[in-house]
């Protein structure tokens, strides 16, 4: 009887916990749920695309999927960008660039400066965004995780796109088509 309460225990802490890839943008810490990430790749060639915002890199082709990429750096608006090759990585997302379907079945890749760790975030440490987070783009911040004195910015990667920027991925993506 005790081994089988044991068990309805680690379940329901099994339950409340998240799992989070966290990475560097500038200076700060942010996270995207393992769930929504694909894989992530050292910075391959980029092939720009024509008319699209500044954030917008272009596009990769991974293993004949081709992958629009946004520069999280340019897309919170930092302004000291500096190239680091050794510690920059891609982050394949699915989900975020749905509406764009084309080839790359609604995956985006992100390009930030250092993915750091696999980190379990139990729900109790994870604060609802802020409101200084609501704003325009407010869909893209989903909380904030708590990790003894340091403070994860939570992302929805489907809220890294707004719908008009999808819709115009996807006329680029037919139009090179």
């Amino acid at each position: 009887m005790a081994n089988a309460k044991h068990k309805n225990a680690k379940a329901a802490v099994a339950e409340e916990t998240v799992q989070v890839v966290t990475f560097q943008v500038g200076g700060e810490e942010y996270g995207l749920d393992i769930q929504s990430i694909t894989e992530i790749v050292r910075p391959l060639k980029v092939t720009p695309l024509p008319r699209m915002p500044e954030f917008i890199e272009g596009v990769i082709n991974l293993r004949g999927v081709i992958i629009p990429i946004v520069d999280l750096r340019k897309r919170f608006g930092l302004t000291d960008i500096t190239d680091n090759r050794r510690t920059m990585r891609m982050m394949i997302t699915r989900g975020a660039a749905a509406g764009a379907s084309g080839s790359g079945r609604g995956l985006l890749g992100l390009i930030v400066d250092r993915v750091n760790e696999v980190r379990h975030l139990p729900g109790r440490d994870i604060e609802p965004a802020p409101d200084a987070a609501m704003g325009e783009h407010a869909d893209i911040v989903t909380g904030m995780g708590k990790v003894g004195d340091r403070l994860i910015i939570l992302l929805n990667s489907t809220g890294i796109l707004s719908r008009e920027e999808r819709s115009a991925l996807a006329e680029a993506e037919h139009a090179g088509s």
